[in-house]
């Protein structure tokens, strides 16, 4: 994709998704979701935003309807399938909500949560109506903003690692007959700002290394986890208890070859996990460590918030033994 300059502008009080150029003016803290979607512009800038798609004048809720219509056309089979269809529905109605990215809830956010450098905050975007995400719509997305560029949701849970500038997708969508979509979907968009509302890192430092150690299993291999640990036995380890993977790391483990062992460290509120993982025909023998990074608020939000939850996770871990008493 082009790298070309996109500046995005967020004011001090209310929510703004659109890129540089929009002017605003300051306004006070305001619970209301009104307050939170209000920006304002000059007459002359207002009356160019509101009829068409100004990569300079973007109000928040167009912004949000370009990316999804962007992400839908550049999706694998867009080709043959008409994703954004949804869009130009009469009456359509969309939500964005607006969240730190570490307390995004399970199914708003990517499964594999690697951000772009500098990326602050996720942005959920849903229709109301339609056929939903069916293989030919694809009516939600998510993505998030670093630096000048727009970082959106891949094919695989994720994001994709090539930010997109507003004078592209603006391009695009001109180009492709999709600003009338845009429009529709913009009209009738509502912000909700979610940032600081349910996180659940209040309890984070209270986690034991054998609870982390579950969290991280569920997250990493939760099939694997849970058939392992109801036959057993699963062990857990420190480094320190024996030195089995990477200096430094904790695991989880079924004492078998090089692929039932889960490894994790964790600095802060950011967990690094490492396991082996044969890709294709590969061997055990043959494959290399992959590594992801999670964060522990987003595991405890989602495996460790509510009661039941809890009791879940704690069940497990009085089911696994320390890996002293592993057979060598």
């Amino acid at each position: 994709m082009k790298k070309l300059a996109l500046a995005v502008c967020l004011s001090i009080a209310t929510i703004t998704l659109a890129g540089c150029g929009q002017s605003q003016q300051k306004t006070s803290t305001s619970s209301s979701s009104s307050a939170v979607t209000k920006t304002s512009h000059s007459s002359k800038n207002s009356s160019t935003s509101v009829s068409s798609l100004d990569p300079d004048h973007l109000t928040p809720e167009q912004n949000a309807a370009l990316v999804m219509y962007y992400r839908d056309a550049h999706m694998p089979g867009a080709a043959k399938n008409n994703y954004s269809a949804d869009m130009s529905l009469s009456g359509q109605k969309a939500t964005v909500k607006i969240y730190d990215k570490d307390s995004v809830p399970k199914g708003d956010g990517p499964l594999y949560k690697t951000y772009p450098d500098g990326a602050q905050l996720l942005y959920s975007v849903k229709l109301a109506k339609g056929h939903g995400n069916d293989g030919k719509h694809l009516n939600s997305t998510y993505y998030t903003i670093a630096g000048n560029k727009v970082y959106y949701e891949d094919s695989d849970a994720g994001i994709y690692p090539d930010g997109v500038t507003s004078a592209e997708m603006v391009d695009y969508a001109k180009s492709h007959n999709g600003v009338d979509r845009v429009l529709n979907v913009a009209k009738g968009m509502k912000v909700v700002d979610m940032r600081g509302k349910g996180s659940s890192t209040a309890n984070s430092k209270d986690l034991l290394g054998q609870q982390l150690g579950v969290l991280v299993a569920l997250y990493q291999s939760p099939d694997w986890f849970k058939e392992f640990i109801s036959d057993g036995p699963l062990y857990y380890g420190t480094s320190e208890e024996k030195q089995v993977g990477p200096n430094g790391y904790d695991y989880i483990t079924g004492n078998g070859d090089p692929t039932s062992y889960i490894y994790f460290k964790r600095d802060g509120n950011d967990v690094t996990i490492k396991q082996v993982v044969p890709k294709g025909d590969q061997t055990v023998a043959d494959a290399s460590m992959e590594t992801k990074h999670v964060t522990v608020s987003g595991l405890i939000r989602d495996y460790y918030t509510n009661q039941p939850q809890k009791d879940e996770v704690n069940g497990y871990v009085n089911k696994l033994k320390p890996i002293t008493d592993a057979p060598d």
